[in-house]
């Protein structure tokens, strides 16, 4: 393309830019109040019931607070688990952990002469 018309299109191109920035385009009455109308129709209706709130406490309270019975049931299912496993700890678990930590060290904090730390 020729160096000339490359500029007149450039300058043409910008009065034409120029005249759609100076437009004001404003939507007629008809259009909002169609608008309005429609958005008016399908906005979904609230309808709040009228529930009478009573205090909750205690036991009753303490449930709703963690979640109700489901919650509860897995709360306690939880901590059975964590128990058993504390007390009956699988051979598995001890070989392992001795494999990932190394040798098991003991270290006394008390000497065995003196067991309340009071000389020294």
């Amino acid at each position: 393309m020729r160096e000339d018309v490359k500029v007149q299109v450039e300058d043409a191109l910008d009065r034409l830019f120029a005249e759609a920035r100076a437009e004001q385009h404003v939507p007629g009455d008809d259009l909002m109040a169609r608008l309005m109308a429609d958005a008016t129709r399908s906005a979904p209706m609230r309808v709040l019931p009228a529930v009478a709130v009573k205090p909750v406490g205690g036991l009753t309270g303490f449930l709703a607070a963690l979640g109700g019975w489901p919650v509860l049931g897995g709360l306690a299912m939880a901590t059975l688990a964590g128990l058993w496993i504390g007390i009956a700890l699988p051979d598995r678990l001890n070989d392992f952990a001795a494999s990932v930590l190394g040798e098991q060290v003991t270290v006394s904090l008390f000497p065995d002469d003196d067991p309340f730390g009071l000389e020294g």
